[in-house]
């Protein structure tokens, strides 16, 4: 009888093993290997970023998953994001940031902090996106009457979350993220790198044409050779179709990446800001500036390889898209596209080089 009880039990535990567990019916997506997060995931970000994947222009990443990131007090609907992934059944999930930030307590532990720590953990690199301009108090500075500060709470929270992934000036007992795993890509774009700056110590040039050239009208910018940094030309037109971008060149500084993939050229870029990096923060070195050498156009940083910003544009889909056309000025009869202007060697080239580069670097294993 013993036997055949024993029989059974044994019996019964096979077939319980072979039965899919309840748990794993309801458990969530798993997201692959190379997770990427995106810090301000509005709609617009993420298919741009998607747009990138898609097209192979940011290769090496053909199976991800998103995880976006933010604070509930940004002057965004994210309910908008969460439809979009949840309707084109990616694979994407969004956390959120609850705790009070201010100036005063996002270059220390804070209530973010472990919020912080666990994306970085869970994922292989992380983006930055443009945006508006940083309240000055958070670079130490006062506010210029040309600054414009619409989203306070997207600025504490991507300064704070950078200082704990870089480090800073303000707070030298601060232990970098990225002591645990060096490898770790880092990216910057426009608002994304100024952040980088000032997150790590580094000042704002608050208005270019003010500041830096003594301008202080959009038709003397539009006369002044390497001052405009954005279309100024949108200043006094009513023309819904005129872009707020504007190409110029860019040349590379010192021995770095970009150095590398900009070679002897000087390739036109895609930028639309007003204002620049003024001091660079801790660890952080100049790559690329303008033509005139008066606005920095990228930066690195000395200990992390894979940290990198660039004051212009090179998530732009424009930038790759020869159906894509762009007027600059309001009397343009004959728009063209950026690959039909700045192909090859002007600037196509540069950008897929780029993107090339973060493909490779967020194909590095974890140490």
């Amino acid at each position: 009888m013993k036997k055949i009880l024993s029989l059974f039990v044994f019996i019964f535990a096979i077939i319980s093993c072979s039965q899919p567990q309840k748990n794993d019916e309801k458990h969530e997506k798993q997201l692959p290997q190379y997770n990427v997060a995106i810090v301000n995931p509005t709609v617009a970000n993420i298919k741009t970023f998607r747009y990138l994947v898609d097209n192979n222009i940011l290769p090496n990443v053909d199976s991800f998953g998103m995880i976006g990131i933010y604070h509930v007090r940004q002057n965004y609907d994210f309910e908008r994001s969460q439809k979009y992934i949840d309707e084109n059944n990616l694979m994407m999930k969004l956390v959120k940031c609850e705790n009070e930030l201010s100036a005063k307590n996002i270059y220390e532990q804070n209530g973010c902090s472990n919020i912080f720590k666990e994306i970085f953990e869970q994922t292989e690199g992380i983006f930055f996106f443009g945006g508006p301009d940083i309240p000055a108090e958070c670079f130490g500075e006062k506010t210029h009457l040309m600054s414009g500060i619409t989203d306070p709470y997207r600025h504490f929270f991507e300064l704070s979350f950078l200082f704990h992934l870089l480090g800073g000036s303000q707070n030298e007992n601060h232990v970098a993220l990225l002591e645990q795993n060096p490898n770790y890509t880092v990216i910057g774009f426009c608002l994304g790198m100024q952040t980088m700056n000032c997150a790590t110590g580094g000042t704002m040039i608050q208005d270019i044409p003010m500041e830096v050239y003594n301008i202080a009208t959009a038709e003397d910018v539009l006369n002044t050779p390497n001052a405009q940094h954005k279309n100024y030309n949108s200043y006094f037109d009513y023309d819904d179709e005129l872009t707020g971008y504007n190409f110029h060149k860019i040349k590379p500084q010192g021995e770095n990446i970009f150095s590398e993939i900009i070679g002897k050229t000087e390739p036109y870029v895609l930028s639309s800001h007003h204002q620049a990096v003024k001091k660079t923060g801790k660890d952080i070195d100049v790559a690329a500036v303008s033509p005139d050498g008066k606005i920095i156009e990228a930066i690195v940083h000395q200990k992390y390889k894979h940290v990198a910003g660039t004051q212009f544009h090179p998530e732009h889909t424009s930038l790759y898209n020869k159906d894509f056309t762009i007027k600059l000025k309001h009397d343009d009869s004959d728009n063209q596209s950026f690959l039909s202007l700045y192909s090859d060697e002007k600037g196509e080239n540069f950008h897929r080089k780029y993107w090339q580069i973060i493909g490779e670097w967020l194909n590095y294993i974890k140490k």
